[in-house]
């Protein structure tokens, strides 16, 4: 009997599956988010550099808006005068230097110089807070004030020459009339005549660190008062020259800090004492004009007895100045004295025997109390060196050879 067969099994094939199609879907979206998130971590990464730039910013100027403070030398309780002062600076200051950098330059005038100046001039003159832009600013504004304070307290007429030479028109102070600076941007000279003077010297011009030449003509009325006490500041002076003012009498201390001081000229200043401040006789003066104004009959002697006039005076001219009575022997002791002009005096009899050997240029004219002759060889006609000799409007004569002297 056939055995039966068994149907042969055929493995059935599975069909391909067929893509989800919510899937794929899905799968795109996933794409698209993970671009998203790229994008926001660039994003991101931005933003913390810009919020870290600004911190650090914040953290700068927080340290610099402290108040002013020296740091102290490790070498020395008193820091050298030639090094710099480290130091940060005031939130005033701060304030006060980004106002002449942003706003002074189009808008002189609105520059708030009555409080900044008394913040900037208080900061010393060798700071450093390791931006030089900084110190010169600083030094720009302090100077800025000073010579617009100035033009603040002149009249209407004055201000309007001033603003002709271009005063508070910008801050470019070197370029206005009767200023000069030197290579360093320190105002160094400054000249003011009437009308442009002011009504008064204002104190802000201590501020003028660098001034070494200073020349003040006024009309015999402007400018009046006192020189304010910032003037002991101007230690840089070489040359004060101070004409027709009605300044009142200088207080005796004013020449103490300006020993650079070489030249004092003091003209037609009718309300100054007859005597001269005597911080003038401890300083090494070179020349010294004093003319159409009052002085005391023991001016003469007064300079003599000065140890530092007696060996630096070369140009002594006290003409017009009201002096009487005689000419001190101790004129002599004036050792490097050449030009000496006593003019328009009421000076008398007896001359001193001997006058500076140095001297060179010697005038007495209209001293009519001068009577006599005067001997060869003797008193001036005794000076070898002497170029220029002018006793003219004297009663005195020469008897013998006189030089080059010229008798009336």
């Amino acid at each position: 009997m056939p055995r039966h067969r068994e149907p042969e099994l055929i493995p059935m094939q599975r069909p391909p599956l067929q893509a989800w199609a919510p899937l794929e879907k899905q799968q795109h979206g996933c794409e698209h988010c993970h671009k998203k998130q790229k994008r926001d971590r660039v994003l991101g990464c931005i933003l913390i550099v810009i919020l870290l730039y600004l911190l650090g910013n914040t953290i700068f100027l927080n340290v610099r808006v402290l108040k002013t403070t020296p740091q102290p030398s490790s070498s020395s309780p008193n820091a050298s005068s030639g090094a710099s002062s480290s130091t940060v600076l005031s939130a005033d200051a701060q304030q006060c230097i980004s106002q002449y950098n942003l706003n002074a330059p189009t808008d002189p005038q609105s520059y708030p110089c009555s409080t900044c100046y008394p913040v900037l001039s208080a900061i010393p003159s060798n700071f450093s807070d390791g931006n030089s832009q900084d110190a010169q600013t600083i030094a720009n504004a302090v100077q800025f004030c000073g010579l617009r304070s100035i033009f603040d307290v002149s009249s209407s007429s004055g201000q309007t020459v001033l603003s002709n030479g271009g005063w508070v028109k910008d801050v470019r102070f070197c370029a206005w009339s009767g200023v000069k600076c030197d290579g360093f941007g320190r105002v160094s000279t400054l000249q003011l005549s009437f009308p442009a003077v002011p009504a008064g010297i204002p104190d802000e011009i201590g501020g003028l660190t660098g001034l070494t030449s200073l020349q003040i003509i006024g009309d015999t009325n402007t400018p009046g008062g006192s020189l304010p006490s910032s003037f002991s500041q101007l230690t840089s002076l070489s040359a004060l020259d101070i004409e027709s003012t009605a300044l009142e009498p200088l207080d005796n201390g004013v020449f103490g800090s300006l020993g650079k001081l070489i030249t004092l000229t003091l003209v037609k200043n009718s309300q100054m004492s007859s005597e001269l401040p005597s911080s003038l006789f401890s300083i090494p003066l070179q020349n010294l004009v004093v003319n159409g104004q009052p002085l005391s009959s023991d001016t003469l002697s007064n300079l003599a007895s000065s140890t530092s006039l007696r060996g630096n005076l070369k140009l002594l001219d006290l003409s017009s100045t009201s002096l009487s009575g005689t000419i001190p022997s101790t004129i002599s002791s004036f050792t490097a004295l050449t030009e000496l002009h006593l003019d328009g005096n009421s000076l008398a009899n007896p001359l001193p025997s001997a006058f500076p050997s140095s001297l060179q240029i010697l005038t007495l004219t209209n001293n009519t109390q001068l009577t006599g002759a005067v001997a060869s060889g003797t008193s001036f006609c005794a000076l070898a060196g002497l170029q220029t000799c002018d006793v003219r409007g004297t009663g005195l004569s020469a008897q013998g050879a006189c030089g080059s002297c010229q008798f009336s």
